[in-house]
């Protein structure tokens, strides 16, 4: 099992940070200073061998607030107006999938 972290932000930038990282930023034990006082759209994938021939792929988005000083204050369910389009949805997803080679993967 795989599990991807990405942050969207309203730019139109895509940032992707390790579990490890992740962990961190969510413990407020990391700062990112770039996202300070600000919300930002975050995307987690998981990817889990369902069968030798099969992946499975399950995603799920947040909302996140980052604090003065970058550090995140606050996780929850995006707003309406914080949506995770399908664009950033499927671009995530295929960068999350990039290392995987082609010829073992079907898309559904």
């Amino acid at each position: 099992m795989q599990i991807r972290h990405f942050v969207l932000t309203a730019e139109g930038n895509i940032r992707e940070f390790s579990t490890e990282q992740a962990a961190l930023i969510a413990a407020g034990a990391n700062k990112l200073p770039e996202f300070a006082d600000q919300r930002v759209r975050y995307l987690q994938i998981t990817l889990q061998d369902a069968t030798e021939n099969e992946l499975k792929i399950q995603t799920a988005g947040a909302s996140i607030r980052f604090d003065a000083d970058g550090r995140m204050a606050e996780a929850g369910p995006p707003t309406d107006n914080e949506n995770i389009s399908r664009f950033e949805h499927d671009a995530c997803v295929q960068w999350a999938l990039k290392d995987i080679p082609a010829t073992s993967v079907t898309f559904h």
